[in-house]
């Protein structure tokens, strides 16, 4: 499979589609799940893949905090992904790996925009930047087919559950005004969950992986998330 020639209209991109049931996000209650049509992405194809430009991504009619942690859950539950999927642990571990950034990345930008607390606007441009990074290396490796020849079925199912795991645990920002206090805490709460499922991926793929550019990355998403969880747990703590 060429992935650079790949152009199909998947996930998202239509503007007009749901979540496949061929979607990590298939098994969640229907609670998480959200229409796009109402966001513009900036590409000028349409077309989303994890193999699409992180510039391109992100809306531009984005209107307050929920907009953001909307779009953030569903990139992560796209099937965007499924025209990518193989036996190869290293190709589906940044296949997970790359929406799970983007969405991190997007909320992160959302309450940058909108909370008054200057630890969690310092902790997010720290997401965003290092992130930013993460995303492009691994999309790089991505189109490489570097990742491939290491086969392992279990993996799959292995990133499939802790998807499932986290995304059920997250709860959607629900109101729709743009209360500093609480955008900052629900950002808190779900992000304490979303690095947890950060550092479990990223565990199996050193239980699995060979690509040795991804287990040092590897390492590092499990030390500086680690870092991240105890932090905003200090943080959200003195919210309360």
């Amino acid at each position: 499979m060429d992935f650079k020639n790949i152009n199909i209209m998947v996930g998202i991109a239509a503007l007009f589609s749901t979540v496949s049931l061929n979607s990590p996000g298939s098994d969640l209650n229907e609670n998480h799940s959200h229409k796009m049509s109402n966001y513009e992405i900036k590409s000028d194809s349409k077309i989303y893949t994890v193999l699409t430009p992180l510039k391109d991504i992100i809306p531009q009619n984005l209107r307050g905090f929920k907009e953001y942690d909307e779009y953030a859950h569903s990139l992560m539950m796209s099937n965007s992904s499924q025209i990518f999927l193989t036996k190869d642990v290293g190709n589906n571990f940044v296949i997970y790996m790359i929406p799970h950034h983007e969405a991190a990345i997007i909320t992160s930008i959302g309450v940058v925009k909108y909370t008054q607390n200057l630890e969690v606007k310092n902790l997010a441009n720290r997401i965003i930047h290092a992130q930013e990074k993460e995303v492009e290396f691994m999309q790089k490796l991505l189109e490489t087919g570097e990742l491939r020849g290491n086969d392992n079925a279990q993996f799959l199912d292995k990133m499939k559950k802790i998807m499932i795991k986290m995304m059920k645990n997250m709860k959607p920002y629900s109101d729709h005004g743009n209360n500093s206090e609480e955008i900052t805490k629900n950002y808190l709460r779900n992000m304490i969950i979303h690095h947890e499922g950060a550092v479990s991926m990223a565990k199996e793929y050193l239980k699995y992986g060979k690509n040795q550019e991804l287990i040092k990355m590897s390492q590092k998403i499990i030390l500086s998330q680690d870092e991240e969880i105890k932090e905003m747990k200090k943080i959200l703590k003195k919210a309360n």
